[in-house]
């Protein structure tokens, strides 16, 4: 590898926490939303039309390079498939519909066990061998979520009463763990922008079925906020996002990628300081610093 490789390596290196931290702000975003538009849209179509509209808005800039990576695409089939089934179809349908059944605070703490659930997956599968400060920094971002969630109020804590939409949100947990350890087998001759082109593609395909049947019966309330709502959704935490984690992931491995979710209770207080007027209490402030101790253990782990 020439010098020119090196510091081209070590740039995207510098460059994939920038790339992570991004993608937990425009998810952040997307459960606000999702939260926002349960009464307007009802789940599966939300993450139908989510994904099918991405799909407009993405395949004209990417459509050459798929056809260029045609033979590539149809041998890793099984793979994309894996990929549209776990991170398009099924994770997103699972948190819209938890969101209908949960709060936003229930949700948020379920979501935060998944750099854990990563964690376990990948020492399961031997994909790699989490060490100490490892799990360390996952307890405590995960500590620190949930100061950071519940303001540090036992009265929030014995408010929680969980449900349905929270067991929804542990199988969202799992089905994204999945995703983010498949990501990290990206095949070679698959470039990032076709890999995620292909399983949006596959992912809206898988949700047809189940979206077909119910048109009679869809919840459609349209509305200049509702647009606007979807608009974003469909930017930010689709395209967008989506490429910047599989870069991330692509560059730091699952394991270490997955703990910056615990940034997504730190952004949620700050979108809703900025939306909403709401006002953000000294133990948010603690939390978010408990999460970032955490994830720089986890970094610190890496760099040993």
């Amino acid at each position: 590898m020439g010098i020119a490789e090196i510091a081209s390596t070590a740039r995207q290196d510098r460059l994939a926490p920038v790339a992570l931290s991004l993608a937990t702000l425009f998810w952040s975003g997307n459960f606000i939303a999702g939260r926002a538009l349960r009464d307007d849209i009802d789940p599966v179509t939300l993450n139908t039309l989510r994904w099918g509209l991405a799909c407009v808005l993405f395949l004209p800039f990417v459509g050459a390079a798929c056809l260029r990576h045609g033979a590539a695409i149809r041998q890793h089939w099984r793979w994309l498939l894996a990929l549209g089934a776990t991170g398009i179809a099924g994770f997103h349908t699972v948190v819209y519909l938890a969101l209908t059944r949960t709060t936003a605070t229930n949700a948020l703490l379920v979501l935060a066990l998944a750099p854990a659930a990563i964690l376990i997956g990948s020492a399961l599968i031997r994909a790699s061998r989490p060490g100490r400060l490892q799990w360390a920094g996952s307890v405590l971002s995960l500590a620190g979520a949930a100061i950071l969630v519940t303001r540090a109020d036992a009265e929030v804590l014995r408010a929680l009463a969980f449900n349905a939409g929270d067991l929804w949100m542990l199988a969202a947990v799992g089905i994204w763990a999945a995703y983010s350890l498949l990501l990290k087998r990206r095949p070679a001759d698959l470039p990032p922008t076709v890999a995620l082109a292909a399983s949006m593609v596959i992912g809206v395909a898988l949700m047809l079925p189940l979206w077909l049947p119910t048109l009679p019966e869809v919840r459609l309330a349209v509305s200049p906020g509702v647009l606007a709502a979807l608009a974003y959704i469909v930017v930010f935490p689709s395209v967008i996002a989506f490429w910047l984690w599989g870069f991330g992931v692509a560059r730091l491995g699952p394991e270490r990628a997955g703990q910056f979710v615990h940034l997504m209770p730190v952004f949620g207080p700050l979108l809703a300081m900025a939306i909403l007027g709401e006002r953000i209490v000294a133990a948010q402030v603690a939390g978010a610093l408990v999460i970032f101790a955490g994830i720089a253990l986890v970094m610190r782990q890496a760099h040993r």
